[in-house]
């Protein structure tokens, strides 16, 4: 309800202040993975958000997806609000701040807050993320990750991807400190956004996890979204 109230409000301020876009998606996957790790058990996830950005470079919305954490978790829904400006023509950022909660979740409250900077130049962006709570556990998460973006054509481009997971929380944890790697190919077809991606890691062997809730094994991820 909060989010129907508020589109209307920011949309008579724009005439007095600044303009503003409202933009939605829908995304179907065959897996939610975030940073290389299922958050849905492997299975398959419906993924919707809605947006909200003003022409001085403000921006916020919220995201929501199907979860399975192996309990009773069955919905995340993060919002989040950040700033995007610019150094130079080539050279841009921004610096957002999430909010990640569970809700009708009753087995834990990982709800948490988590800074993301990036920083873009040409077809790269360099990304760094941190929590000092990180999924409420009073220890801190960090997340640092390159992406390369090549058009092969005007509507197919290659997107490759290297993140890094360390921190106090990932120290502490069997699993240890690991990276995440992934090479997609994404392309417009029909008005819709299709991406195919191989997903792998270098999580240790003995830490393999490939059935059930936080599947961390090599896959193919098929994407398939679309924007209104």
């Amino acid at each position: 309800m909060k989010l129907i109230w508020m589109a209307p409000a920011c949309l008579m301020l724009s005439t007095v202040a600044q303009a503003v876009e409202v933009s939605s998606s829908v995304n179907f996957t065959n897996d939610y993975r975030l940073r290389g790790i299922s958050q849905t058990a492997g299975d398959a996830a419906v993924q919707a958000s809605m947006d909200l950005a003003f022409d001085n470079g403000i921006y916020g919305g919220l995201w929501g997806s199907n979860v399975d954490f192996g309990d009773d978790a069955n919905l995340e829904l993060d919002a989040y609000a950040g700033y995007a400006g610019s150094f130079t023509e080539d050279l841009s950022w921004d610096a957002n701040l999430f909010y990640y909660t569970f809700p009708g979740y009753d087995a834990a409250d990982l709800d948490y807050l988590e800074v993301d900077l990036n920083l873009y130049y040409g077809g790269f962006r360099l990304e760094y993320a941190h929590s000092n709570d990180y999924i409420n556990t009073s220890e801190t998460g960090q997340y640092a990750a390159i992406n390369y973006s090549h058009a092969i054509t005007e509507t197919v481009s290659l997107d490759l991807h290297a993140g890094y997971n360390f921190g106090d929380y990932w120290k502490d944890l069997d699993i240890g400190t690991y990276s995440d790697y992934s090479i997609t190919v994404t392309g417009a077809v029909a008005g819709m956004d299709v991406s195919l991606g191989y997903l792998f890691n270098d999580v240790d062997s003995g830490m393999d996890v490939d059935n059930g809730p936080f599947q961390n094994d090599e896959t193919v991820l098929l994407s398939i979204s679309r924007s209104f």
